[in-house]
């Protein structure tokens, strides 16, 4: 079992990255070509396709800002792609409830919540819908965005706005995520414990 593997004793706030990590991307990207099929066939091949690269635009300019020294997020850079937000929140809503949570992650959402350890989302986009459409709210207390906290991941920045909200020391808090260049970089920068997944 997971949770054989951490000191989860010693734990009071367990944060969850979202994308990649509570769901597998391969379902997600089996529904959203399917969207992106369906949403060609009313809106049209060119309205689509232009959705598309400007999501792949805004997708680089996160990547990009991620590589600067502070990780700071520059909401300037993406004045130009406001529309493209909304287009990708329907597609991410649309698959999210076609697909299943991932079993290992359930599995210790359910452990967590049964032995009362604090659980809150910490992905670098807004989450709480991604929540909702996976059927994982109720295990959460909280969700956070490292968008609107102002530091993209691996800053440990987001990380520490939690320890101070839930008044805990890094050692008290375990991160659990899928990439190790943002979600076990920004751990290792500020000591708290994590978990990748695969």
């Amino acid at each position: 079992m997971i949770h054989d593997r951490i000191p989860l004793q010693q734990i009071r706030v367990v944060s969850w990255d979202v994308d990649g990590t509570l769901f597998s991307f391969a379902h997600l990207a089996r529904q959203l070509i399917r969207r992106t099929f369906d949403s060609a066939k009313l809106k049209g091949w060119i309205k689509t396709g232009r959705a598309l690269r400007q999501l792949f635009q805004y997708y680089r300019i996160v990547e990009k800002q991620r590589c600067r020294p502070d990780c700071t997020v520059i909401l300037s850079e993406f004045e130009t792609l406001r529309e493209t937000r909304i287009y990708e929140r329907e597609a991410l809503e649309f698959a999210l409830r076609r697909i299943q949570p991932r079993p290992d992650a359930l599995q210790l959402l359910q452990y967590c919540t049964n032995n009362g350890i604090i659980q809150v989302a910490l992905s670098d986009f807004e989450c709480d819908y991604k929540l909702e459409a996976l059927g994982l709210s109720h295990h959460f207390q909280k969700a956070y965005s490292c968008r609107e906290i102002g530091f993209w991941k691996p800053s440990p920045i987001p990380l520490m706005k939690i320890q101070k909200e839930f008044g805990i020391r890094p050692e008290q808090h375990l991160h659990i995520g899928d990439r190790l260049d943002t979600d076990g970089e920004a751990c290792a920068r500020n000591g708290c414990l994590f978990l990748l997944t695969h």
